[in-house]
């Protein structure tokens, strides 16, 4: 019915799509779920000097190979840069842009500015080794109880060059159909705020009781809100 490509945010890796994937394709959706460079079981890779371009070379280099086409991108928290870059690059092959409790990008702006003072205190405390940042505590992931530890055992370090580099060029949100879907308890002040931005924008905005990563609470209701996209 239609192709999905789904994309991570940041400390995680395709495996976070897993449920929600196989809810898609239960459905009778294509569905594809990269891992970035460096990340999950790509830890190994993450090298010094890879940031945002890298990731959206990633995501365009996933679509030529796989001769996707008519795609419906979906982005998760700060994969809405990396999604949006993508997007910018083949928007012939693109059928609509999903931004899931993800960032709106801003022209030549970084996600840490767009952050503001409050996570550039935030990537002050969490970076390691000099250009590596750890993962966030949980709370800023949503994941409780018994799903806790499975969630916090694949979550890896990334890189902090993806938060500062500015986004490439012009953010031009007329230029391809786009849709967010804002979940109720995220607690993050900055994607909270992405819903009003996208309506804002004219784009239809959708909610989901959830915390911000649904792909893991609520995969069965995510795969459905998704899978109105495809028909």
């Amino acid at each position: 019915m239609a192709a999905f490509l789904l994309v991570h945010g940041a400390f995680q890796g395709g495996w976070i799509w897993d449920e929600t994937a196989r809810h898609l394709r239960g459905l009778g959706h294509e569905v594809h779920a990269p891992t970035l460079t460096g990340c999950g079981y790509l830890a190994d890779g993450l090298r010094q000097g890879v940031d945002l371009h890298t990731f959206i070379q990633d995501v365009s280099n996933y679509i030529v190979m796989h001769d996707l086409k008519d795609v419906i991108l979906v982005a998760h928290s700060f994969s809405g840069m990396i999604c949006a870059g993508a997007a910018k690059r083949a928007p012939h092959l693109m059928r609509r842009l999903v931004f899931a409790d993800a960032v709106i990008p801003e022209s030549n702006t970084s996600f840490a500015d767009l952050g503001g003072e409050a996570f550039r205190v935030m990537l002050d405390n969490h970076r390691t080794g000099g250009w590596k940042v750890r993962p966030w505590p949980l709370p800023a992931f949503g994941v409780t109880g018994e799903q806790e530890q499975w969630f916090s055992a694949r979550l890896r370090d990334f890189p902090e060059a993806a938060f500062t580099t500015p986004f490439p060029g012009e953010f031009e949100p007329d230029g391809l159909p786009a849709a967010f879907i804002g979940c109720t308890g995220t607690v993050n002040a900055m994607i909270q705020g992405m819903a009003a931005k996208a309506s804002g924008l004219g784009w239809p905005v959708l909610t989901l009781d959830s915390a911000h990563s649904p792909m893991t609470t609520h995969p069965e209701e995510l795969a459905a809100l998704l899978s109105g996209f495809g028909g």
